[in-house]
């Protein structure tokens, strides 16, 4: 990654911090057919994440919802001044491919399990968008195996995949497409992952095109009364994070991410009294705790960034564990904590 695109990365996702601010009260996803308002301020989904994987370091994941995507090319160099003489043109040899990929790093929500039923994730995937990221992101979320082993979508086996993503007057539209029915609940998938996988898709969707607009959901190209036995008639509006969203994300380092030891941990969540508790476990089946400490989000009980340095250990294999507090001695649900795998080296 280019210092451009790091920096870019970088201010996305303060911009996406600072917009974080809590809700009142959870609405029942499955029952939401209304539009909702729509904020103006731009999403936090696209903020940058996958950093550490592309050599980058990132901040706190902006929770949930306004994604503002990166471009994949630098900004044009500028042209020469009139009393120079231009650039030779390039030779045939030169000229840059129409097949070139167009590479830009999009948005991806997964489901998990917590304590609290399916909640959302988020990744950051690299991919060749051919100028559509919306399309790309939706796609990722519907077929793309997650960096993070933990982390699942169940349209992958309905064979389900996105044939276009249109976004006009203040509506944008995802026509999914699927050798399976995709009307009713399938035989097996509970309710409440049926509802998480239709929030999958408003998530990517509208973190990949920066927008809140609902979303209007097609299959085949025609209106259906409900998708996965969640109604659709109309568009939807994303649910509130508090009730679908994970409340305890690492943005950086993603699963897999190869690190220097000493390098920052940086991520979101909602903690009891801003305390924010860390360990870094051996990752082989021992899974032993090799260092453990404790650092304070931004805010109390809210979505809020958060950071520490990585202990300075051994290279090898490594899980690192983020958590809330559990306050109910074990009581009450379990707390949500967030889990990478990664390498240090």
């Amino acid at each position: 990654m280019n210092p451009h695109e790091e920096q870019r990365l970088r201010d996305l996702l303060d911009d996406a911090v600072s917009e974080v601010e809590p809700r009142d009260g959870l609405d029942a996803i499955t029952s939401r057919t209304k539009v909702s308002s729509m904020s103006t301020r731009p999403w936090l989904y696209g903020v940058a994440g996958a950093v550490v994987a592309t050599a980058a370091t990132i901040a706190a994941f902006a929770v949930l919802d306004n994604d503002t995507t990166p471009a994949s090319n630098p900004e044009p160099a500028a042209s020469s001044p009139a009393s120079e003489e231009p650039d030779e043109e390039p030779t045939p040899d030169e000229t840059p491919s129409a097949d070139e990929p167009t590479l830009e790093t999009v948005p991806v929500y997964y489901q998990a399990d917590t304590g609290r039923g399916p909640r959302l994730f988020r990744e950051f995937h690299e991919v060749d968008t051919g100028g559509e990221p919306a399309v790309a992101a939706v796609r990722e979320a519907l077929t793309a195996d997650p960096l993070d082993r933990d982390f699942r979508t169940p349209w992958a086996e309905l064979g389900a995949d996105v044939g276009s993503v249109t976004h006009e007057g203040g509506t944008i539209t995802v026509d999914l497409e699927s050798d399976q029915a995709l009307r009713g609940r399938p035989s097996g998938m509970a309710a409440d992952v049926a509802a998480m996988a239709i929030e999958q898709v408003l998530y990517t969707v509208q973190g990949a095109l920066q927008s809140r607009d609902p979303v209007q959901l097609l299959v085949d190209g025609e209106r259906s009364d409900q998708v996965l036995g969640v109604p659709t008639a109309e568009p939807l509006s994303q649910g509130d994070e508090m009730a679908t969203l994970a409340q305890v994300w690492i943005i950086s380092p993603q699963s897999g991410d190869t690190v220097e030891g000493g390098s920052e941990v940086e991520g979101i969540g909602a903690f009891f009294e801003a305390n924010v508790v860390w360990e870094l476990r051996r990752g082989d089946a021992d899974g032993s705790v090799v260092e453990s400490g404790f650092t304070t989000a931004e805010q109390c009980c809210t979505m809020a960034p958060y950071s520490f340095p990585l202990p300075d250990v051994p290279a090898g294999q490594y899980v690192l564990v983020v958590k809330d507090q559990d306050m109910s001695d074990g009581e009450g649900a379990p707390p949500f904590e967030d889990t990478k795998q990664i390498t240090v080296r």
